[in-house]
């Protein structure tokens, strides 16, 4: 019994490598990203199944006082449960947000993206909020699907000159781990404002998505902000642009 309670931890441990695996492989270029995340949907129901085994092999073997192969089999049910846990986020996370992957404050002029027009991406630098959503047979654009998942997202509006919110502005995004690669005044887009445009990088996968922070005189003193983050690759951001420019927006609120 003891061989085969190792047998079964070492299973559940093989069958949860190709999810642990699968953004670092990505971020190396082993394999592109639809590869990891394919990795990932098909590790998905094996790897909780494998996880269930495991634990229920250990408890077996802590009921026959088996010490050594009980800790095992424990641990391993606890990494492959982990890594299960990842496609079950992602799952849920896919089914809450809408299939699209950019969100913006200003649907009628949004930021441009222009250090990073030229990068390496699937999708267009240019904003397509006009388009129609991917799986939707109603024809709801992008714009209107951003519109009803995230009425929060909004333009900001501070009592601040122009010089001091790009200062907090700078210093929020930096905060956030965005690598700042351009930051000066604005052209005409913006009417003579300000403009701060980074970039993001996933942790996991090393994903890079665009932000974009404009910020224009909006009279007797104050500013207006107005925000864009759109992902370089993927159909369906999960939600993490409206993730991102909500937590810009939160820090810059009391960074100002």
């Amino acid at each position: 019994m003891r061989i085969a309670i190792n047998i079964i931890a070492v299973l559940a441990i093989l069958i949860a490598i190709p999810i642990i695996l699968a953004g670092p492989g990505t971020r190396l270029g082993l394999w592109d990203y639809g590869a990891g995340l394919s990795m990932i949907r098909q590790a998905a129901l094996p790897v909780l199944a494998a996880a269930g085994v495991s634990l229920l092999a250990g408890i077996v073997a802590v009921a026959t006082k088996k010490g050594g192969p009980a800790v095992f089999a424990i641990l391993a049910a606890v990494v492959a449960g982990g890594a299960g846990m990842v496609p079950v986020k992602m799952k849920a996370a896919f089914e809450k947000n809408p299939f699209i992957h950019e969100v913006t404050t200003d649907f009628d002029n949004p930021p441009a993206i222009i250090a990073a027009a030229n990068e390496e991406r699937a999708n267009p630098a240019e904003y397509r909020g006009g388009d129609p959503v991917p799986r939707r047979e109603d024809g709801q654009t992008v714009a209107d699907a951003q519109r009803e998942a995230f009425p929060d997202i909004q333009p900001i509006i501070v009592d601040a000159d122009l010089a001091s919110a790009a200062a907090a502005a700078k210093e929020v995004v930096a905060s956030m781990g965005m690598a700042i690669i351009a930051d000066g005044p604005a052209d005409a887009e913006a009417g003579g404002g300000w403009r701060i445009e980074a970039v993001a990088t996933s942790k996991w996968f090393g994903f890079r998505d665009d932000f974009v922070v404009r910020l224009t005189p909006a009279g007797n003193g104050a500013t207006r902000v107005d925000l864009r983050s759109k992902s370089r690759v993927g159909g369906s951001d999960l939600g993490a642009n409206a993730a991102r420019v909500r937590e810009f927006a939160e820090k810059f609120a009391a960074a100002v």
